[in-house]
């Protein structure tokens, strides 16, 4: 009798799961093979997984790269590239999804983060109390990166350890990629980091380094530019934030501390 309660209470949960789940199997049969055909020849195989009804009737939404949201005709004859609103309230629905879509990686990302160990990044940290932690990928070239860096001691100040991890976004070719090497491997990092994104010049320096494969995570976690942050929960914010808005994100979503 116990068995069979657990069972049914199972199944139950597994419907209500299948229910909020877009991309569960009952609902990938209500998507027409036009639009999944669509998604498949566009945008590969994966993408045509990921592929379900959207608000707007006709509309089918697919998701690609790292969370992207496109929408498909239902007869597969057309891809719109673009924010859905809804005229009523004015919400972009599509940005809404795409919150979705990152709060529904946080896990997967919060675990990739803290497989990394700190001594492979270069970290700015509060004299006294460090009350959050945010991880930074960054580009020595990169402006706003740049900018960024120029509010660390506002950030350390407010209890803000900063952890930088490479993301030379030209790639492991590019001159911007030797140039993280040799922050990395710089006998005083932090000190070779402020000179780089000072337009600086650091001396050239090779080593055993972590740059390639932080670059690697970050593609792997949906990292797409710089500055792109990710908090202890696994959230991720992308692009720049001064000192004092970020600081209030952080006690917004963590609390005053």
């Amino acid at each position: 009798m116990r068995i069979s309660l657990i069972l049914a209470l199972l199944a139950l949960c597994s419907t209500a799961l299948a229910a909020d789940n877009p991309f569960s199997t009952s609902n990938a049969q209500q998507v027409p093979s036009a639009v999944t055909a669509a998604a498949k020849k566009i945008f590969g195989e994966e993408a045509s997984k990921k592929v379900a009804r959207s608000p707007v009737a006709g509309l089918y939404e697919v998701i690609v790269g790292n969370g992207d949201v496109l929408y498909i005709t239902k007869d597969g004859g057309h891809i719109i590239a673009g924010n859905v609103f809804e005229a009523g309230t004015g919400k972009n629905l599509t940005k809404e999804r795409q919150n979705e879509l990152r709060q529904e990686a946080n896990p997967r990302r919060q675990k990739a983060i803290n497989a990394v160990d700190e001594t492979e990044m270069v970290v700015f940290a509060p004299k006294g109390e460090t009350k959050y932690t945010v991880n930074v990928f960054t580009d020595v070239d990169c402006g706003y990166c740049a900018k960024f860096h120029e509010e660390r001691k506002k950030l350390n100040e407010g209890g803000v350890k900063v952890r930088y991890l490479a993301f030379p976004r030209a790639g492991v070719k590019s001159n911007t990629y030797k140039k993280m090497v040799s922050v990395w491997c710089a006998a005083d990092r932090q000190q070779a980091m402020t000179d780089a994104k000072a337009r600086l010049k650091v001396k050239s320096a090779k080593c055993k380094n972590p740059v390639k494969d932080q670059l690697e995570l970050g593609q792997s976690i949906g990292i797409t530019g710089t500055p792109a942050m990710v908090l202890s929960d696994g959230e991720l914010v992308p692009g720049y934030l001064s000192a004092k808005n970020l600081i209030s994100l952080l006690e917004d979503k963590f609390g005053e501390k």
